[in-house]
Formats: C-alpha cells, sequence, structure tokens
C-alpha cells in the first residue's frame, strides 16, 4: 500500500463585502456606487458598479454577495466555516482580504472585541472541533513589509528566509510556530502580534496597514497535518490622494508593487501561460498555493461604498480570480499500481521516433550486461565486448555486492582486452578505494586551505609522476588527486588506451572530486569562507550553520542543497562558474 494524494479541482471562491459608511461618510448624500442586480440558481450572483456622477456603469458575475447591512459573522458561516473541516483531513485553505486602502479590509479579518472577524471566528470554531481529541493546534502570525518577511509573535523583529525545498513547495525558515490550547491564550498571543504590525497614518486613513499580514492555523493530528491561512491584504493607494511622502511613499510603492504582481499572476493563470510569475513578489509566492496551487481559497472582495474608480479596479480583479482553478489533495490511501512501466522500452521508442540512433546505441552499451563487470570478473577471460566506464554508471566492489551512484554523465569506452594481455601477470584482485581530498588543513599548512584551494581538485604542486607505481604499469588506474596530507592514490592509466580516451576518464574523477570538495566545504566552513561563494549570501550563509547544528554533515549529496533553496539549474551554474574560476 502507498499514500497518495487524491485531488479536486475547485476555482478561487470570491465573494465581496461592502462596508457601511463610516460617521465621516454619514453626511454624504452619495448613493453607494454598487448593488445587487440579481441572483443566479447557480449561487451566482450579478452585481453592478454605477458612477453617479457619469452614465458608466459595469455588471460582473461573483460567487456571493455582502451588502452594507451585512455582518462579518454572516461571511464566516456562509463561506469561511465550510473550509475548516477539510483541514482536520489534511487539506490546506486560504482566505484572503483584497480591496483597496480604507475598504475594511482589516475589520474583516480582525473585527472587534464586540464583532470578532474572521480571523478569531476561525480561532474559535477550530479549538472547539479539537475539543476531545489528540489534535494539537498552533499558530504563526508574520508580516510582509517592504518586500521582505518578519515574524510578529517574535519579541525582537526577526526576518524570515522565504525558501522552496526539495519538492517545490513553500518552506518560511525561522518562523515561530505557538501552541495555543484555548481561545483566551490566542487573544494574549494575537493582540502582541497586532501590536507589532506596522501601520500609519495616511491622508484617506488614520491607522493604515503598511504590511500584507498572515496568520496561519496548523492541525496536527496522528495522520495528517493541515493549515489555514488567514490573509490581510494592505490596500493598493493613490499616492495624488494619500498624499505619502518619504517612507509612506516607498512603502506604498512596495504595497503597490506586490498586488500588481497578483494581478499578473491571476491573468497568467486565465490565459493558462507556461510560465507563472509568482517570483515577481514575496506575496505572490506565499499566495502560490492558493492560486492555481493544491489549496482551497476564498477571496473576500472589500470595497468603500463611495468609490467607483476603486470598486472598479477590485471588482474586476476580483471577477478574473474567479477562473482561477486549484487543484486540492487530501491525504488518502490507494494501491500502488501493480503494472510496471518498462521506461527503457519507452525511452528507446522516443529516441528512434527522434532518430537519435547515437543516443541508442550509447544506451545499449551502458545496459549490455558487460557494462558493469570489474577487472577482476573480466581478468581470467578475453573479452571482445567494450566496458563503458561512466559517470552515470555502476561499479561494484571486489565481493560484486555494493553499488554506488556517481554523478554526471562524462564516459569513456575502454576496449575490454586492454583489462589483460596474454604472457602478463594477472592484475592484482584488489579494488582501490577512491580517496577523495579532505578539507582538513594539514600539519605543515598552519594557516588552514584558502577557499580557492578549498575547492581545487588537484593540487597545484603534485608531481604527476608520483601517482603512479611502477608494479602496477599494466593494470587499468584512475587518476585520482592526493589529498592536503599528501597521500598519493592511484587512478589510472590504461595500456593501449588512446590518449582521449585517458583525457576524459580524468576529467570525470574531476568532476566528482570537485562536487565531493564543494560539500565538504559547505560542512566545515565558516560563515565568511561560506559567504564567499557564488550563490552564498548572508541569509543562506546562516542556514547552513544551523542546519550544521543539527546534523554534522547535513551536505552528503547534490540534492541536500535543495534544502537551502538552491534549485538544480542554480546548483549546476554555481559548480560550473567555481570550476572556471579555478583556472583563471
Amino acid at each position: 500500500m502507498a499514500t497518495a494524494a487524491a485531488t479536486q479541482s475547485q476555482p478561487v471562491r470570491v465573494v465581496l463585502r461592502v462596508r457601511p459608511h463610516l460617521p465621516s461618510e454619514a453626511n454624504s448624500a452619495e448613493a453607494p456606487c454598487v448593488g445587487l442586480l440579481g441572483s443566479h440558481p447557480g449561487g451566482d450572483v450579478t452585481v453592478q458598479l454605477k458612477d453617479q456622477y457619469t452614465s458608466r456603469n459595469e455588471c460582473y458575475k461573483l460567487d456571493a454577495f455582502f451588502g452594507q447591512e451585512s455582518r462579518v459573522c454572516e461571511i464566516f458561516d456562509q463561506e469561511v466555516s465550510a473550509a475548516i473541516p477539510g483541514i482536520f483531513e489534511g487539506t490546506n485553505a486560504t482566505v484572503f482580504a483584497y480591496g483597496a486602502t480604507g475598504s475594511g479590509k482589516t475589520y474583516t479579518m480582525q473585527g472587534t472585541e464586540d464583532l470578532p472577524g474572521l480571523i478569531p471566528l476561525a480561532v474559535s470554531t477550530v479549538l472547539a472541533l479539537c475539543t476531545g481529541t489528540w489534535c494539537s493546534v498552533e499558530i504563526s502570525y508574520y508580516e510582509v513589509y517592504m518586500e521582505r518577511c518578519y515574524d510578529l509573535l517574535e519579541p525582537k523583529a526577526r526576518e524570515i528566509m522565504v525558501l522552496d525545498d526539495k519538492d517545490g513547495n513553500l518552506q518560511l525558515k525561522g518562523l515561530a510556530w505557538v501552541p495555543v490550547r484555548s481561545l483566551e491564550e490566542f487573544h494574549e498571543i494575537y493582540s502582541i502580534g497586532v501590536q507589532r504590525r506596522k501601520v500609519a497614518h495616511t491622508g484617506l486613513n488614520d491607522v493604515s496597514s503598511r504590511s500584507h499580514a498572515v496568520l496561519s492555523i496548523r492541525i496536527i493530528t496522528d495522520v495528517v497535518k493541515g493549515k489555514l491561512n488567514l490573509i490581510d491584504l494592505a490596500g493598493n493607494e493613490d499616492n495624488r490622494r494619500t498624499c505619502n511622502e518619504g517612507i509612506r511613499l516607498q512603502e506604498s510603492a512596495k504595497i503597490n508593487q506586490s498586488l500588481f504582481a497578483l494581478s499578473n499572476v491571476i491573468s497568467a493563470l486565465n490565459k493558462k501561460e507556461p510560465r507563472i510569475p509568482y517570483r515577481e513578489s514575496k506575496l505572490t509566492r506565499i499566495l502560490q498555493d492558493s492560486l492555481g496551487g493544491n489549496s482551497r481559497a476564498v477571496m473576500i472582495a472589500c470595497l468603500n461604498p463611495v468609490e467607483y474608480q476603486e470598486a472598479v479596479h477590485t471588482v474586476s480583479l476580483a471577477a478574473r480570480s474567479r477562473h482561477v482553478t486549484n487543484h486540492m489533495s487530501s491525504a488518502s490511501k490507494q494501491e500502488t499500481p501493480k503494472d510496471k512501466v518498462d521506461m527503457e522500452a519507452k525511452l528507446r521508442a522516443w529516441l528512434e521516433s527522434k532518430g537519435k540512433t547515437k543516443s541508442i546505441q550509447r544506451m545499449d552499451g551502458l545496459l549490455s550486461p558487460n557494462a558493469i563487470k570489474t577487472p577482476l570478473s573480466m581478468s581470467h577471460k578475453k573479452q571482445s565486448a567494450s566496458v563503458r566506464v561512466s559517470g552515470r554508471g555502476k561499479a561494484m566492489d571486489q565481493d560484486g555486492g555494493k553499488i554506488k551512484k556517481v554523478l554526471f554523465d562524462s564516459a569513456a569506452r575502454i576496449p575490454a582486452e586492454n583489462f589483460h594481455r596474454e604472457g602478463t601477470q594477472d592484475i592484482v584482485n584488489t579494488t582501490k578505494k577512491v580517496v577523495l581530498p579532505s578539507l582538513t588543513p594539514c600539519k605543515e599548512d598552519k594557516t588552514g586551505s584558502s577557499l580557492r584551494k578549498a575547492l581545487s581538485p588537484i593540487s597545484s604542486n603534485m608531481d604527476p609522476q608520483k601517482q603512479r607505481t611502477a608494479d602496477d604499469s599494466n593494470c587499468l588506474m584512475l587518476l585520482e588527486p592526493r589529498t592536503p596530507m599528501g597521500s598519493c592514490n592511484i587512478v589510472g592509466k590504461v595500456t593501449g588506451a588512446t590518449p582521449l580516451d585517458k583525457f576524459i576518464a580524468l576529467g570525470s574523477n574531476l568532476k566528482e572530486s570537485l562536487i565531493q570538495q564543494y560539500l565538504d566545504f559547505l560542512n566545515v566552513a565558516n560563515k565568511e569562507e561560506l559567504q564567499k561563494l557564488k550563490g552564498i549570501g548572508e541569509r543562506r550563509a546562516e542556514y547552513i550553520l544551523e542546519l550544521r547544528e543539527d546534523s554534522p554533515r547535513p551536505f552528503k549529496s547534490l540534492s541536500d542543497l535543495g534544502n537551502i533553496g538552491l534549485s538544480s539549474k542554480q546548483i549546476q551554474d554555481i559548480l560550473c562558474k567555481t570550476a572556471t574560476g579555478i583556472f583563471k
């Protein structure tokens, strides 16, 4: 049996909330610019936006409409509460409030002591469902301010790293998760975070949010783990009306930039473009699961009843969001398919369809039985077939039991006849174990190895003649670099092999050595040395040091670099630049 994900598609649900008139607007003779035009049997509603100063009016279809008389608890009961039970089954859900500044987003999410908003209502419901069960509830609260993430539950401002793990899932390094056991405990913790959030006075709002705030509720059971994200987005601003200056103007520019990136993501999803620009902003990276991802999503579009242009901008983007489809997955078990797929046959068929005859020949050589025989197994019988020494091939030790995987594709074909010559002594039946260069400074080197020396696969002061042995002149040797301790290792010479064969075999070992040196360096270098590497900045260097506190050698292969947010392409680029820099 294997655990799999039962996936179902569901579009983003979009509802509209029109806030009541503020006391300053109570005496205004202006009629609301938005109204409900009609509802449809399928549950959709049509809303009309009308400018009272002109004859302009527009109609949009949404999922639900909540007018000025509606209360926030009605939105929760009809739209948000339905998403909470699924969290206990391992699915994720996101509720986010979107709209212009002063449209009532923060009130919708937080509410007041007498009229709680969606966040306290959601936490109360989750805690009630956990009563009498083994489930545990944890919360985190952070903000995206000026394109940087900060934990609001930490006493000292601490930036959070937004990374992707090896599976492409979003990870927030450094984010604190606080257990919550009662609603009173939640209010105590949440109020501290609210006080730390960035707010300021502007020309349109006395208490304007200057950041996007995210409250995450995580439910942990014995089997699955689900999460509910409640997001209060900062409102887009017209700086001609807000009269922002200085730092307020910079904040407004970052807010508008992130919301514009959100609009670009929604447009790309609707057009089914091959590349979705999630990485244009920290906000869109956080919302990636909620927009075209694997999370159930509810978007609450908040409107100021007297601002027609703002209403048009908000509702038009909300209407486009309805066409974005998410693919929710929940933890369920299903049987592993019993039919095995012959990947070799599929690859061969694809190569034949493309006319890649040379690739087929190379594949035949790699998969042939002779391709994995050791020199010992062939020393008693003359072979006419060829052995492929490949970077992705399999090398067996002398008892034939251990197989190791080697990276990269460089390879050389070496005739099998060269492993044994008539009239010469049989090859010694001992397999030399590859000894990779160490990063530990030798006794003669008091200062330790420099960055370039640590990453160099071959010591520059090594005598090539000392790498050979006189009595093994007829055997297969793979040229291997010495360690800083000065050990000399036999690595490679094949009698009768062409210079090209030797050069390619040497290149394969150099690549392996460089990779191992790079991983060893990450496992032992200090922060200053790590920052000198291409692609490793201050935050990644700090993250590496934290990983080494949990494990003495966290980097054992290139795939482990995905834990610090490096993609496979970035890893290849870094290694290529490192190798190029050695020869400068």
